[in-house]
């Protein structure tokens, strides 16, 4: 497991506020076209199938990818709606999250690992 400085998460904070905005854009592109897929599943067994649902099935994948980010950085995606993102990290020796919400200009508080975000407390 990846853990991180203060230093090293507040540098991360604009690629990871941008990188929030795209997934929760791609989502919300997603669920929008939900509806309007259920002919294309319908005719799906028939061998039919649509630009709609090729467009959602390139959304998705995007959507996979820019989740996957978040691991390849070694951070975790706690909550998308809220944007809440912990890095794992040490604090006198005890392995903690610090703990940033999207909107936040930098990390300013953390928990333990079995409190999550209701035990936020500032650094």
């Amino acid at each position: 497991m990846k853990t991180f400085t203060l230093e090293e998460a507040n540098a991360l904070v604009p690629q990871l506020e941008a990188l929030l905005e795209e997934i929760v854009s791609l989502r919300d592109k997603l669920v929008s076209m939900g509806p309007t897929l259920q002919p294309v599943v319908q005719r799906a067994g028939g061998n039919g199938g649509s630009k709609a649902g090729s467009e959602y099935v390139l959304l998705l994948q995007r959507f996979n990818a820019s989740l996957s980010v978040f691991q390849d950085i070694g951070c975790e995606l706690k909550d998308l709606d809220q944007g809440l993102v912990d890095f794992p990290s040490y604090r006198e020796g005890k392995l903690i999250y610090l703990c940033w919400k999207r909107g936040e200009r930098r990390v300013e508080f953390w928990h333990d690992l079995e409190s999550g975000f209701a035990g936020r407390q500032p650094l």
